[in-house]
Parts: C-alpha cells; structure tokens; sequence
C-alpha cells in the first residue's frame, strides 16, 4: 500500500518502546542537571522533536513535510523529516526508512537524540532494533560527562560504546574551549566506563602541548586500570620529586597503586599500595623501598605500614596495624607535613574484641618503634605481651541497685638489650587489675543522686628486680556521690523564643590514702586537667596509681534551646575542686601541691551568630600571680559552599600548679575563600608566638571552572626536631573529564584546612 501525507503516521509492532515527549522539556533536562555553579552554560543542545500521539510500546512514529509510505516496504520521508522509536529520535532533510529491517537512511542536517548523545552530521544510516548507527562529519555530545567535538566517522551503539576517526574532544563549554585533543581514532566504552584514543595531541588554549601514540581515560568517577597522571614538586632535602603512578583495579572491592618516585638528591624510591574492601573487613598494606639514599650514604631506606579490620561470627572483631621504618631519620627527611615529620612512635598492634549480652573481652599485643630521636631509652613505652580485658556492665536501672565488673589482665616488657639510668624503669611483668562496683541511681524529672561503691585490686607478678619485690599488691575501695539539678525557663533573644536551662551538679568522691611507691609504673599517666576531668574517679589513667582523694567538685552548666526546633544555640560550664585533704600519691619525678581548691575551669560554645560556631576554654589560679594556666578559642566562619575561615589559640602555661612540661603560645589561621570569578585563596598560619616563629606556613590559588582546574601551594614547615624548616612548591592541574597533573594536594589542605571541601 502506498500512502502520502505531510502529517504524521504510527505503525504498530515495529520496534521498540517509544518515548514519549511532553511540550517544553529540553535535550539537556532529559540528560540531567549539570547546570551547577561550575556549568552555567548548557551544551546547545537542539529541542527533541515534540511527539502529540499517545504511543504504544512498539510503535514507530514518523512525521514530515511530505511522505511516500510503504507498508512493509521502504518509506521516504522529505522536508523535517522525524523517526521516534524508544529513546532513539532524528531528524534530517530526507530519511529513507526500511520497514522489514528497521534500519533509515538518513541525508542533510542530521540530529540524532537517544538518552545519553546528541549528534549532528552531514548524512547518517541507522538501524534502530539494535541501536547501532553510522554517521558522517558529525558534531558529538555526550551528555553524561559533558564531552563533545566533531568526527570525520562516528559509529554508535547506543548505550554500549562509541566509535570515531579523526576527531576532536573536550568537555568545556561551547566558545570556551581551555583544551582539547584531537586523535586518529577514539572508542568509548560506555558499560566499562573508560575511553581509549589513539595518537592523541592535547592542546592548551590551541596550543599543542603533549603527545602520545596511545591514551586510556574514564568516564566517569569510577576505577579503572592505567597510569593516573604523574606528580612532582621540590623540596629542600630532597631536591626534585616526580612520581608516575599506576593503578591496578585488581576487582571491584581490591586494587593496587605501584608507584617509582624520583628524588634527584636521594635516589628511586619504589612506593606500593594494596586494598581490599568486603562485606566483614577491609584492609590496607602501604610500601615504600629506596635502595641506596645519596643524602644517607648510600643508606638502604624502607617504611612498612599495614591496617586490617575483619568481623567473625556474630559480634567479633579483629583489627591489626603494622607500622616500621628502618631508621628514625626517615619521617624527617620523607614525611610532607608536621603531623607526620614530629611522629613519635609507631605502632605494631593486635586486637581481638568479642561482645555478648552485658560484657565484652578485649584481648591485645602491641609493641612501637620509637622514631622520635629527642626520647631517651627510659622513655620507651612498654610492650603488651599479651594484654586482656573482661567488662561487664548492668543495663543502667533508676532506684535499682547496678552492679558492675571491669578487669585488665596485662604482662608488661621493655626488654633488657638498653642501657637505663635506673632499674626502677626497666622492670618486667605481669599486672592483674579487678574493679568489681554497686552503684543506685535514684532520678526525677529534675534531678539525679547516684552513690557508687568500687574496690579496686591490683596484684603484680614481677620479674626479678632489686627494686621492687615480686609481688606486690594494692587494695583500695572508692566511694563517689554523683548528684544534679536540671533547671530551665523561657526567654527571648533577638527575636526569637528560648528555653534556657540551669544545671548546678556536686560530685564528692573518697579514697584513702596508700602510698603506692612500692608499685612500679608501666603504663600510667595524669589526666589533663579539664572540666570533663572534674568528674573522672581516679586522676590517674591506668591502675599504676590510683589518686588519693577527699574533694567535692561543684559545678554549673546552662545552655540555650530553641524552643521551635530544640536546636541548641550554645552552652556555658564552669566548675571548681575543693580539696578536704592534700593530695599525696604522685608518680615518680613529680609532687602534689597542698592547694585547698583547684583552677577554675570553664568551657563555652555557641553558634547563636550565623554562620559561625565558637568554642573555647579556660583555667584560671587564683593561688598564682599569673593565674592564667590555659586559653584556647576557636572560631570557624562558614556562610556557603567553598567559604570557610577558621582561627584559633591557645595558651598553656607551666608552673607550680599546672605541669605541661613546655608553655605552649601559639595562633593558627587557616582559610578558603573566593576572591573573584572562579578564584579561591587557600592559606595556613601556625605561629609560635613566644619563638616569634612560624610553624606551619602555607599560601596558594585555586581556579576551577566547568571544564579545568588549577591549584598552586607554597609552604615552609617544621621538618625536624633540630628546629629545620623545609620548603616546597607544589601545582595541581585537572582537565576534568580526562586526567590531572602535578602533585595532588586536595588531601592535604583538607588535614590543613577543617571543613575545606574540592571537587578536583
């Protein structure tokens, strides 16, 4: 049957599901929303063609000017011709369409639309059963990834991969083009989510500027197997860097980074990364070998750190991490920032926690290499070998009695290959701790008493040792006597209702005095002084020394609610020891003072002022001249995306009543912030102000459009404990879409910078 019309027709049981189309919706609505911030332009992508008829899956649609339909036959379609068949639709200046074969070709200004490209070409064939295609001199989008340009052939099947010779691509916008490459040949994997091309020329701004015969990307965010873009900086100890990684994606929850690092003062460095990621654990190995280190005489380098965390039965865990380095020079001359260069100690551990109803066991071993070369030999922390603990802990009940057991047993060695200064710090052995307790919390709506009773007992099975006798032991009961008020009343403040609230709280606890100097210490230290550590039962931190005590602290806190959303807008505590008696259990090297009340200590935060969250602490002496023991504040400014200013400091001083061992007199100043168009300054200031010198100080741009991105930092740090500085320079390039260059420095301005956020 032959048919002209110059309106539209359906034939039924053709192909596949149609799309249906509703008046107004663009190309690029249908692509997804990529107009952000970076992307304010679209990609000029033409309207698909509207579509009235209710179609039913299966059916064709074809309109035109003028058209000779044959039914099961070949149909030319003249003058705005259009097919629709599923997702697929085009449109040219005439369209011959094969019926029996389902196939259309197409001549003239050819747009092709499916969900994820947009063509347009000089003349095109088609086959719509399987979605393949054929197209000639055609303009290419790729809608997902913002890619597009033009190729001499393109050969698509839709929704598998993509096919083209002699041809250019970038993803900028239209009439901004920061890059592109052009190649003899590109395939795009779009189930894999990668590209390969094939003599490939990049160029910056028209300019070429790298070659290469053959190139592997992705298409999305997703891993994939090749070299990631190399690296380089300098710095002063090791002069040079470049670094070229490859990535391994082993499958899909493992993977491996291999990585040669060129240092031009020291040497290669061979560098290894391994992951793995299942549904019970997960894991990391990190590698690094430098053969002979020119800077160490020819020194073989090596640094070895290994974490795993594994789930068994129902409610076990096993976490393991092992970290070594071959010399204690190594941080220093290859760590990239002061957290890392003043590292003290490396951990090798080994934990074994298993829960059940009310108790847990916790089983250890755990040695460190000491890596920090100011720590004298008698400084060295203990080895656990091994160390358990059983904890059992009563669901809490009001006016019940609750009842309680925490128990450590632990065999403590140091080793006798050092030299001490005194057998006191050397001795090995075993400690057994048992603090079985009752308490009775009796509360109302308003207020909480809480008695608790505790013995602890403390048994020791030492090496032999002239100091100390084999055995030795301690005993002692613990009474405290928790209590509090909740108080509260509304308020207004700025236009708005509030609940403010008053908490008055006492805590009284008891210990009797013993000695305890026949007792060594393997793992014990002192608590910092703090609010929080007004309420702690012992001011000891492990069973070497339990704190002798006769002391009530009194203390207040109120915070401020809003009372149509209980957001908490701030809080004020403040609190105070009063001593009954002088404190007398110390540790060796230190003494109690015979003060008859502690520091004042106060804590606030509050983010009433919008956009801005402030904290800080304080300690005051009354007892001292200079009362003033600590200050820290702390202010963060974020009002939107990508603005973030934080300020900081802190002082803490030494003296008769306060031991920190070192005043500490420091700023910090860290920040992002756009200055104009699609620039950002980032920076870190850490200023010790009594040295009136500069630990920490970093400055640097950043510029990230839709399609680019360029980072640029320069920083001088601490490097050793000898008080040296290093330097660097460091610049990162993304060309989004394809790959990035120069060293990767995201990571470290988010360490750097609390609350710094980048997309590249």
């Amino acid at each position: 049957m032959r048919l002209v019309l110059n309106k539209f027709i359906a034939f039924s049981g053709v192909g596949l599901l149609s799309l249906g189309l509703t008046p107004g919706v663009t190309a690029a609505e249908l692509g997804g929303d990529y107009k952000t911030l970076l992307c304010p332009q679209g990609l000029n992508i033409p309207e698909r063609p509207h579509v009235d008829a209710v179609l039913e899956p299966g059916d064709t649609h074809m309109a035109a000017d003028n058209a000779d339909l044959i039914e099961n036959g070949i149909s030319t379609l003249v003058g705005n011709a259009e097919i629709t068949q599923n997702a697929q639709q085009v449109s040219a200046d005439n369209i011959e369409y094969n019926q029996p074969n389902d196939t259309a070709n197409l001549d003239g200004n050819v747009n092709y639309w499916d969900e994820t490209t947009f063509l347009n070409s000089k003349d095109a064939f088609l086959q719509f059963d399987n979605g393949i295609g054929e197209f000639s001199d055609a303009d290419y989008t790729l809608i997902d990834s913002r890619g597009r340009g033009d190729a001499e052939k393109l050969t698509l099947d839709i929704g598998t991969r993509t096919d083209m010779e002699k041809l250019e691509y970038t993803t900028c916008d239209p009439g901004d083009e920061f890059w592109s490459f052009t190649a003899s040949s590109l395939s795009l994997d779009h189930e894999e989510n990668h590209g390969t091309a094939r003599n490939v020329v990049l160029r910056i701004k028209d300019y070429p500027v790298f070659y290469t015969p053959y190139m592997s990307f992705p298409l999305s965010k997703e891993r994939k197997t090749g070299f990631l873009a190399p690296s380089y900086g300098t710095t002063n100890r090791n002069g040079f860097e470049f670094r070229t990684p490859y990535y391994w994606n082993i499958s899909p929850n493992m993977d491996a980074t291999l990585t040669p690092r060129l240092l031009t003062d020291s040497g290669v460095m061979a560098m290894g990364e391994y992951r793995y990621l299942h549904s019970s654990g997960s894991g990391e190995i990190n590698l690094e070998y430098l053969p002979s280190d020119n800077g160490r005489g020819d020194e073989h380098r090596n640094y070895i750190d290994l974490e795993l965390n594994q789930r068994f039965l129902s409610s076990g865990n096993v976490f393991a991490t092992y970290s070594r380095v071959s010399d204690k020079f190594y941080f220093e001359d290859f760590g990239s920032q002061l957290s890392v260069t003043s590292t003290s100690f490396l951990e090798q551990r080994a934990d074994v926690v298993y829960t059940g109803t009310n108790w847990n066991i916790f089983a250890r071993v755990q040695n460190f290499q000491t890596v920090n070369r100011s720590i004298p030999n008698i400084a060295r922390p203990y080895k656990r070998l091994p160390q358990i603990v059983y904890n059992y802990n009563q669901p809490k009940k009001s006016q019940k009695l609750n009842f309680g057991f925490r128990s450590e047993a632990v065999y403590f060695d140091r080793g006798d290959d050092a030299v001490f200064v005194d057998a006191k710090t050397n001795v090995n052995g075993l400690r057994l701790d048992l603090k079985p307790y009752v308490s009775l919390p009796l509360s109302t709506q308003a207020t909480f008493l809480e008695p608790k009773l505790t013995l602890r007992y403390t048994q020791y099975a030492l090496d032999d040792n002239p100091s100390f006798k084999s055995s030795p032991n301690r005993v002692l009961p613990i009474f405290s006597l928790n209590s509090g008020v909740f108080l509260e009343r509304e308020t207004s403040l700025f236009g708005n209702d509030f609940i403010q609230t008053l908490e008055p709280r006492l805590f009284y606890l008891f210990v009797p005095h013993d000695g305890q100097t026949d007792l060594p210490v393997f793992d014990t230290g002192q608590y910092t002084f703090s609010f929080a550590s007004l309420f702690y039962e012992d001011r000891f931190s492990s069973a070497d020394r339990v704190g002798d005590a006769n002391q009530l602290t009194w203390a207040v806190t109120s915070q401020l609610i809003q009372q149509d959303t209980g957001e908490s807008f701030g809080s004020v505590s403040l609190g105070q020891l009063v001593y009954f008696r002088d404190r007398e259990v110390t540790l060796p090297g230190t003494s109690e003072r015979g003060q008859g009340i502690s520091s004042f200590v106060a804590s606030f935060n509050t983010s009433i002022v919008k956009d801005t969250y402030i904290s800080g602490d304080f300690q005051w002496n009354p007892k001292v001249s200079n009362g003033t023991e600590k200050i820290t504040l702390q202010s963060t400014y974020n009002p939107g995306a990508g603005k973030i200013i934080n300020l900081a400091y802190r002082i803490v001083r030494n003296n008769e009543f306060n031991f920190v061992g070192t005043d500490i007199d420091q700023s910090d100043i860290s920040f992002r912030w756009p200055i104009r168009n699609n620039w950002s300054v980032v920076g870190r200031w850490n200023y010790a102000i009594p040295e009136g010198r500069s630990l920490e100080l970093f400055g640097g741009v950043e510029y990230e459009d839709c399609c680019w991105g360029v980072r640029a930092v320069a920083r001088r740090f601490l490097s050793s404990i000898d008080g040296e500085f290093d330097t660097g320079i460091f610049l990162q390039m993304e060309l989004k879409g394809l790959a990035g260059i120069g060293k990767k420095t995201v990571d470290f301005l988010k360490q750097q910078i609390p609350g710094y956020r980048s997309e590249f």
